[in-house]
């Protein structure tokens, strides 16, 4: 197995420290009842005013029809690959995409989030500090490239990283307080960048998620707390059919939670493909169904 690094333009140690700032700086957001889409049922794309910046920032949420006011429902955050929109993970597979429709078939809140800027969810973003194990590959330029003559983005700073993480944790709250979601059923999954996310933040601020699921997102794990998910059960999913990160890396993942003592279960996907093997229908199924198997405690 080799691994290809792709180095954050801040150590490590900085977007922490930035983290723990900024997480102090201003009061958290709350819901808007004057909004017009306060409690709103449906597909929409909402936002909320980034505190300390002054900024709207966008998230996407979708609300299955049988919710009331007086029902606390699941909820499901999501974290999108390099560089997309909050959208993105409600447009996979292209031709028929699964998260919406799974929602209101199961229940389930979801929101899906912008992680502050799309230049801070690349590979290496998302205040992630544990290299990605990608597939090497001739060329391999870790955010994309560019149509002629567009200019390239601004560099993502030590606060853009640390507000892509805060971002999650906003929106989670955001969606709990307005649709009253169950606190002991609150999930956190994700795919690719996306997915290394999900194991930062599930080891970093573990008592929020009664389950996670990263697919797509195998880390070098030399140094990778498991056992701060000794609490949280993981569902790891990966195709085998991925040139973009090594599916065996992310089984390796799995083994090493296990022997750390971690409730970890590996979904691999044959003839998955790296942007949605997890939005396959009865991928996604399992996925609720993983869900569904594990409440935690309110915390």
């Amino acid at each position: 197995m080799r691994s290809v690094k792709i180095a954050a333009p801040l150590a490590a140690l900085v977007l922490f420290a930035a983290s723990r700032v900024l997480s102090a700086q201003a009061p958290a957001p709350v819901p808007d009842p004057k909004s017009p889409l306060y409690q709103s049922k449906g597909e929409h794309d909402r936002s909320y005013a980034f505190p300390g910046t002054g900024e709207a920032v966008a998230y996407h949420i979708y609300v299955p029809a049988k919710w009331t006011a007086t029902t606390k429902l699941p909820l499901v955050v999501v974290t999108h690959g390099a560089n997309q929109p909050a959208t993105a993970p409600f447009q996979r597979p292209m031709d028929d995409p699964t998260l919406a429709k799974t929602a209101e078939a199961r229940g389930y809140l979801v929101a899906a989030v912008t992680g502050y800027h799309a230049n801070a969810t690349g590979v290496g973003g998302w205040n992630v500090p544990y290299p990605m194990v990608q597939v090497p590959r001739q060329g391999r330029a870790g955010g994309g490239g560019r149509r002629g003559g567009d200019a390239a983005p601004a560099p993502p700073t030590a606060d853009d990283f640390a507000r892509a993480e805060m971002d999650v944790l906003y929106v989670a709250d955001l969606m709990a307080k307005e649709y009253n979601a169950d606190p002991n059923r609150i999930y956190l999954m994700g795919n690719s960048s996306g997915g290394s996310a999900v194991w930062n933040i599930g080891v970093k601020f573990p008592q929020r998620w009664a389950a996670i699921s990263p697919s797509a997102a195998p880390l070098e794990d030399a140094n990778f707390p498991y056992e701060k998910l000794k609490a949280v059960p993981v569902l790891v999913v990966h195709g085998d059919m991925d040139t973009t990160m090594v599916f065996d890396a992310s089984k390796t993942m799995v083994d090493h939670a296990k022997a750390r003592g971690v409730d970890a279960t590996w979904l691999p996907v044959p003839g998955g493909k790296h942007v949605d093997a997890w939005a396959q229908p009865e991928i996604l199924g399992q996925i609720f169904d993983f869900f569904d198997r594990h409440v935690g405690k309110a915390k």
